[in-house]
């Protein structure tokens, strides 16, 4: 039996912002950027995109790059500073939406045996 983290995915948005536009547009000296904070891009999301389309895309990665199959994951924590929704955890849209997509390969609520938690508090919940 394995304890701990088995595996880890991300997804990040395929259109980027150049850090020194960015600077430029918000008078800022792009050396602080690019030097003090180590960026050279930053990620933006297109308009069919927000927080829970991204988990989805890493937790549909995540399956399927390391070949898991959803009914044995017993937990998907959630690390995020910016929930859709003030009532339902954005994991669960994620979930959801993997599940449609992975339905004929595992069935109908693949994920219905999985607990999931939003970590939301600024940026510690991605590191928790």
């Amino acid at each position: 039996m394995k304890i701990g983290i088995d595996a880890i995915d991300y997804y990040i948005p395929p259109i980027a912002l150049r850090i020194d536009e960015l600077a430029k547009a918000r008078n800022i000296t792009p050396a602080k950027l690019e030097k003090e904070l180590g960026l050279h891009a930053m990620s933006l999301t297109d308009v069919n995109e927000d927080t829970a389309s991204l988990a989805a895309n890493a937790l549909l990665r995540l399956v399927e790059n390391n070949k898991i199959d959803p009914t044995t994951i017993g937990r998907i924590y959630l690390g995020t500073e910016s929930a859709i929704d003030a009532v339902k955890p954005t994991s669960t849209y994620a979930v959801g939406a993997v599940e449609d997509k992975l339905t004929d390969q595992y069935g109908e609520r693949c994920f219905k045996n999985c607990d999931v938690v939003d970590l939301t508090f600024a940026c510690i919940g991605a590191t928790y």
